[in-house]
């Protein structure tokens, strides 16, 4: 906290982008990834345990933006003569030297060709994800092929990311291995893209659109507008959309340097910033998290594949020592949502930003998010010698904190998954009175606890 406060002061007192000592970096779902992870070579596996099994889901790397993103970022590259035409005139209220390196700036010409690729930068965020885990548990490296299992979706952005992953696991060993072909419709990674309910209610919905619009009337994301004009001392009128497309031009382009750092950048302070993340709060929450009962019920698909290959290795079923899957922010935010985790008391609104929320997309839907499960066998036999370990970008959760899930409790948590359809995504399904995120996954959650006791009342 001290040394957030000790950047603002900072960032405040010199005014200028180019000299900030410590310029703002969450940037909603282009956070590059090495701004939220840890490490998870820093942390121990529990007491008298070994791993002997990993399971992995994982969003993309870093990307190119896509068509109509790009399109936008263009039509704001055109400005660029006129931001330095109002400044040499006097107008304006950028500094000297982000003046000059705006100068120096170009358009990376490569985005016209490879719009939504994945980029070199993210190509290391997935093999050097990899590489911590190979080096962490270097003994699950030792298998047959048959022992590893890597899926991605039919992307681009998510099959060369599971190439990067693979090579960062097995660079140095004698394992040579490659992905599961990519499915045109994967009910697991993906169920979302075929869930009528989900692009027609949620997706392209009212709700999400009307939230957005709300945030946009706001008088903080009206002085941000009214502010980067002021800045930019140009004529042309900029839009609510020209200020989010000057941020996306900022944002893309910074994640790709070295020192984080991009002269567009400079249009914004960082109270700006914090605005404009906020907008994509809102709009990931409506759109991917608790802002529909959808959106929480899409997120049992993967967990349910995670409970199932646990399973089978703690009954001696199965060998698999590494199980990783390659997809999209939407779907690692629906899994955040099935697990109940960075839930608010209160829905996220685009008419009040809540400053304290937990919804942050920045550290949740960043680039190379992922979730680690890993499961530890311990000193005694039976199922309940092992203990599960959860983690999230590479730092431990409350959900299985370090010290581990027992086998029993792993259960409770996931177990309900089992019963997980995607049924409700047809148009003829009934919804649940209770049209809320939480309400209606936890008449779920008890209705199958209740199905385990009675057939443990039965067995007895």
């Amino acid at each position: 906290m001290l040394l957030l406060l000790f950047c603002a002061v900072l960032f405040s007192v010199e005014g200028c982008y180019w000299s900030a000592q410590c310029p703002y970096g969450l940037y909603s779902s282009k956070t590059p990834y090495e701004t939220v992870r840890g490490d998870i070579r820093d942390y121990a596996v529990p007491q008298n345990c070994q791993a002997v099994s990993i399971w992995t889901i994982n969003r993309h790397g870093n990307r190119n933006p896509g068509n109509s993103v790009t399109t936008a970022m263009k039509a704001m590259v055109n400005l660029k003569n006129e931001i330095i035409a109002s400044y040499d005139a006097g107008r304006g209220q950028m500094c000297a030297q982000d003046i000059d390196e705006l100068r120096r700036w170009n358009w990376n010409d490569t985005m016209d060709v490879s719009q939504s690729f994945l980029t070199g930068t993210g190509y290391e965020e997935l093999y050097d994800i990899a590489k911590r885990i190979r080096q962490k548990y270097p003994h699950l490296l030792e298998g047959s092929d048959q022992d590893y299992y890597f899926r991605p979706t039919n992307e681009q952005r998510t099959i060369t990311s599971a190439m990067a992953f693979v090579h960062g696991l097995t660079d140095g060993t004698n394992l040579t291995l490659q992905a599961d072909k990519e499915r045109k419709k994967d009910e697991v990674i993906r169920p979302y893209e075929n869930c009528d309910r989900y692009q027609e209610d949620v997706k392209n919905g009212q709700a999400l659109e009307d939230e957005i619009a709300a945030y946009h009337r706001t008088a903080e994301y009206v002085a941000v507008q009214n502010a980067v004009q002021q800045r930019l001392g140009i004529t042309t009128q900029l839009s609510t959309e020209d200020v989010y497309s000057l941020y996306e031009l900022c944002r893309f382009y910074r994640s790709w340097t070295e020192n984080l750092r991009s002269p567009w950048c400079a249009a914004f302070t960082e109270q700006d910033l914090v605005v404009l993340e906020y907008r994509d709060d809102v709009r990931h929450y409506h759109r991917n998290g608790y802002g529909s009962w959808v959106n929480v019920n899409l997120g049992a698909a993967p967990l349910r594949d995670l409970y199932k290959t646990f399973e089978a290795v703690v009954e001696n079923q199965s060998s698999r020592k590494v199980v990783s899957y390659f997809t999209h922010d939407t779907m690692l935010e629906m899994v955040f949502c099935a697990m109940g985790i960075f839930k608010d008391a209160t829905p996220l609104r685009g008419a009040t930003r809540d400053v304290n929320r937990l919804w942050r997309t920045s550290y949740i839907g960043a680039f190379s998010v992922n979730i680690i499960a890993v499961l530890n066998r311990c000193g005694a036999t039976g199922p309940q010698s092992y203990r599960v370990q959860i983690f999230i970008n590479e730092k431990p959760t409350e959900l299985c904190p370090l010290e581990g899930c027992s086998w029993q409790e792993f259960m409770n948590k996931f177990q309900p998954f089992l019963t997980s359809t995607l049924d409700f995504c047809s148009r003829d399904y009934r919804v649940p009175v209770a049209d809320s995120a939480g309400d209606f996954k936890g008449y779920l959650h008890w209705l199958v606890i209740l199905q385990i006791i009675l057939i443990q009342i039965w067995r007895l």
